[in-house]
């Protein structure tokens, strides 16, 4: 189940997600069902934050999210995705926002009031296209950093936790990953 904190900055993290029964799953999915390349947008806690849908298999929305599908004869589906980043609909979000007793909201009705910039077709897919492959780039930079944080920690717990090397030496083995 996704839910408002799996949506974040654009993306959206699907490694903290809720699991449920089979049971629940085709009772929460049997309206709608998320696609490849839908856009989701949070109603409350925060507000305005969008994300694009990437994995659908075996995902479903939880409360407080909407879900927003272009009409490929009309729109560009990554386009409606960068649309709605824009300050221009975040504008519209919290202008729509309303308060609630503990934090602001979106009602569901307001969420079909919004009013997306529409360009023709073909300057649609140049701006997805553009921005699409810096996102990718941006993507697979952060997956190389985890990467390289991951080899980081565990060069430092063999070096300076688990004492690997002068283990090594005290065997007469020369340490890996280190010259003679």
């Amino acid at each position: 189940m996704l839910r408002t904190p799996n949506v974040r900055n654009g993306r959206i993290d699907t490694e903290n997600c809720f699991f449920v029964s089979e049971e629940t799953f085709e009772k929460w999915t049997r309206r709608a069902k998320l696609e490849l390349g839908d856009t989701i947008l949070t109603r409350e806690a925060p507000v305005g934050e969008v994300g694009l849908v990437r994995e659908a298999e075996g995902y479903f929305l939880g409360q407080r999210l909407m879900q927003y599908r272009a009409d490929p004869e009309k729109m560009d589906g990554r386009f409606l995705h960068y649309a709605m980043r824009s300050p221009f609909m975040s504008h519209q979000f919290h202008a729509h926002g309303g308060t609630g007793s503990v934090v602001d909201h979106l009602r569901v009705p307001d969420c079909k009031e919004f009013l997306v910039p529409f360009p023709e077709r073909h300057i649609q897919e140049e701006i997805s296209s553009i921005l699409g492959a810096l996102d990718d780039k941006i993507e697979l930079n952060r997956r190389m950093s985890v990467t390289l944080e991951d080899m980081a920690r565990s060069l430092y717990r063999s070096w300076f936790v688990d004492f690997d090397p002068v283990h090594a030496k005290m065997e007469g083995r020369q340490p890996a990953f280190m010259d003679e």
